[in-house]
């Protein structure tokens, strides 16, 4: 089959050198240019201890003349010679926390054992992220991880991971920090010097005596994020330049413009800071523009940008990834048939049909879990990308409930992807989707952990011998408790999300190559499903055990698999027992 994926790589390499390897201004701060931060900077990091090598701790320290809401920045981490941020950022605020001037704020490890308390432990429901004490790098974004604009970073050791100011720094060594000069207000941009060994470290948090620098930036800023980061064709982002004005001379006249087109839109299209067109508050250099993705817009990664300019002819661009949703060319996982005829009518709340750019998947609304999800995995979706978070899918319908990583806090079930983690690593965008709480549904670990991983890693082993694998999934039912009463699970009293009794999935194999649909067609096709308990199960039982028919599954669930195959083909494919 014809693959989308190297010109998809060769236009994610073109974002990643915008993004990582130039500096063009005050937005890429950091990275490879010589502009100073606006107002928030790290001043001090503790890479470890002797007694517990995971006591650290970040220092930020507001060196701005005006105060900061840290709301939508947050904290990341790479190593050495790291390309992405570890997708497990160390602080990500979400509601309003305002540092002033001089005002220093600490973020720690939950190993941390310093006089000062820490302000912010680094979230405990993210999996932990331990920083290398001799090699390695800390950025404070306003944004998103990887594309979200750099305020500030950091680097030691001996390091190509994008993030040294200048040169970096040496490391520390056990108990001891690299303090930024002057008390956090030395900014020249060059790691090397304005960090220094502090012995021992000496951490400072929101109630230790500000330190207010003086002087005033002479550098417009301006930083681009998008709510949501991905839409379907049709559907609308809110593109948000927040503007920090230049102090020296003080910035007059601030105006914004966008380059929309690759959505479909103007590549001089006005933001406002107005109250109108999607912006919340007037008169608060946050500029604002509410875009619509063009209907004609294909699927895939889009760079969009934007353009502050001040009176006094400085200029800050910016920009942000942007992903439209949609079946990528000759990617179509639904090409041999829609399980369920799942369509994206949003009166069809429960089996609405949701397209990624690696899955897709049909939606219950009333259940708040995927009827089936539904992809194409071969060796070139393999790749080295890194776990991404669990998160909300901000794509869904308008007053539609979001379920987030929290409804599954409870101890009992696992995040159970639908489609793995581990056949969508050939980026990191198209690896954040499979984390998607779109793309879970509640799993005993011993399924999750067991049987169900033991087929994943089966499939991928059939992709590196050439084939190309056609795979649906899903669970059924409503599992129950020892009373015989319908399990759900949730953060609030609501408990919005089904616990489902099996989990089930169908697989139909092929040789690489083209014409799909075609190929599939011949009765020799090898397909088979299986149908897992979710109520219990034995944790190291090999997948075989499981092993079904895809008819016993269309059976269990209703749903109609591979229904473009002629339909006589069809049913010797699905009613054939699978002894491979």
């Amino acid at each position: 089959m014809k693959k989308y994926l190297v010109s998809f790589a060769v236009c994610l390499l073109v974002v990643v050198a915008a993004v990582v390897g130039v500096r063009v201004s005050a937005q890429t701060e950091g990275v490879g240019g010589e502009l100073p931060s606006p107002n928030l900077v790290i001043s001090q990091v503790q890479l470890g201890g002797a007694a517990n090598a995971n006591d650290e701790f970040i220092e930020i320290h507001n060196n701005g003349s005006s105060a900061v809401d840290l709301n939508g920045y947050r904290l990341v981490y790479r190593s050495q010679n790291g390309t992405n941020d570890v997708m497990n950022p160390l602080a990500v605020w979400t509601t309003s926390t305002i540092l002033q001037p001089g005002q220093y704020y600490l973020v720690a490890a939950v190993s941390y054992d310093g006089g000062v308390a820490p302000d912010k432990v680094y979230d405990p429901t993210m999996l932990s992220v331990s920083m290398s004490a001799n090699n390695g790098g800390v950025a404070i974004r306003l944004g998103a991880n990887d594309t979200g604009t750099i305020i500030d970073s950091l680097a030691w050791g001996t390091v190509t991971n994008g993030f040294a100011e200048g040169t970096a720094t040496t490391v520390p060594g056990n108990d001891n920090g690299k303090v930024r000069g002057l008390n956090g207000c030395q900014d020249t941009d060059n790691n090397s010097t304005d960090f220094t060994t502090l012995t021992p470290a000496a951490a400072r948090n929101t109630s230790t005596t500000p330190n207010t620098c003086s002087g005033g930036g002479t550098t417009l800023f301006g930083a681009l994020t998008a709510n949501p980061t991905s839409a379907n064709a049709g559907g609308t982002t809110l593109l948000v330049m927040t503007v920090i004005p230049a102090i020296t001379p003080p910035s007059t006249g601030i105006t914004v413009s966008g380059n929309l087109t690759q959505i479909g839109g103007s590549a001089t299209q006005t933001f406002f800071d107005d109250g109108t067109n999607g912006d919340v508050t007037a008169g608060d250099n946050k500029f604002s523009y509410l875009a619509t993705v063009d209907a004609a817009t294909s699927a895939g990664l889009k760079v969009l940008s934007a353009t502050a300019t001040d009176a006094q002819g400085r200029t800050a661009p910016s920009q942000v990834n942007f992903t439209v949703n949609g079946t990528l060319p000759n990617e179509d996982p639904l090409i041999l048939g829609n399980p369920s005829g799942a369509t994206n009518n949003i009166a069809n709340e429960n089996n609405y049909l949701m397209t990624k750019a690696g899955y897709s998947l049909s939606w219950n609304r009333t259940r708040n879990i995927p009827n089936w999800t539904a992809w194409r995995l071969d060796s070139s979706w393999i790749g080295s990308a890194n776990n991404g978070s669990f998160a909300p899918d901000t794509s869904l319908p308008a007053g539609w409930y979001q379920v987030t990583p929290s409804d599954y806090s409870e101890p009992v079930y696992d995040r159970g992807h639908m489609c793995p983690s581990g056949d969508r690593t050939v980026n990191q965008t198209i690896n954040n989707e499979t984390f998607l709480m779109t793309n879970m549904v509640p799993q005993l670990p011993a399924n999750n952990q067991g049987p169900w991983v033991d087929l994943e890693n089966y499939c991928r082993t059939l992709a590196a011998q050439g084939n190309e694998i056609y795979i649906i999934s899903g669970g059924h039912g409503q599992a129950v408790d020892g009373s015989n009463q319908p399990i759900t699970i949730g953060s609030t009293a609501q408990n919005r999300v089904v616990v489902p009794k099996v989990t089930w999935k169908v697989v139909l194999v092929l040789p690489n190559g083209t014409n799909d649909l075609t190929r599939a067609s011949s009765r020799s096709t090898r397909a088979f499903g299986v149908i897992m308990s979710n109520e219990s199960i034995v944790q190291a039982s090999p997948w075989r055990n499981y092993r079904v028919t895809v008819d016993a599954v269309e059976y269990l669930t209703g749903f109609d698999f591979f229904n473009q195959i002629p339909k006589n083909t069809q049913e010797i494919i699905e009613r054939r027992r699978d002894r491979l």
